[in-house]
């Protein structure tokens, strides 16, 4: 499978849900926004890791996860991704390993909540 595969797949997805997808040059720069407009920042597709970066932030749209709680958004949406990509590779694990955990260790707890620990699917 070619990154060209890859590419396709994502905006075909998007383009079944009318999602507008706007390429940015950083994945930090990544987000995705849902409501009466769906709409996605993310990198061009040019490895496995900017794919994957872009089937999570389609996840946002299309897991359905509202949560007020941003870590579980985060999984749904990474769930979504893992389930709907054409592959999923250990280095797009760990990139997304290393996302929750970013989120973790800098956004505080919901009141009233004890966030799950992360679990590595692939352990």
């Amino acid at each position: 499978m070619v990154i060209t595969d890859l590419k396709r797949h994502f905006l075909k997805l998007c383009a079944d849900e009318e999602v507008d997808v706007q390429w940015c040059d950083n994945p930090l720069q990544a987000l995705a926004l849902s409501g009466e407009l769906e709409f996605i920042r993310t990198p061009r597709i040019a490895s496995e890791i900017t794919y994957a970066v872009a089937m999570h932030e389609l996840g946002h749209i299309k897991s359905g996860d509202r949560s007020t709680d941003q870590i579980a958004r985060e999984r749904a949406a990474w769930d979504w991704a893992r389930c709907n990509a054409l592959k999923w590779t250990p280095h797009m694990e760990g990139y997304a390993a290393a996302s929750l955990r970013w989120y973790e260790e800098h956004l505080p707890e919901p009141a009233g909540k004890t966030r799950q620990p992360l679990k590595r699917p692939l352990d």
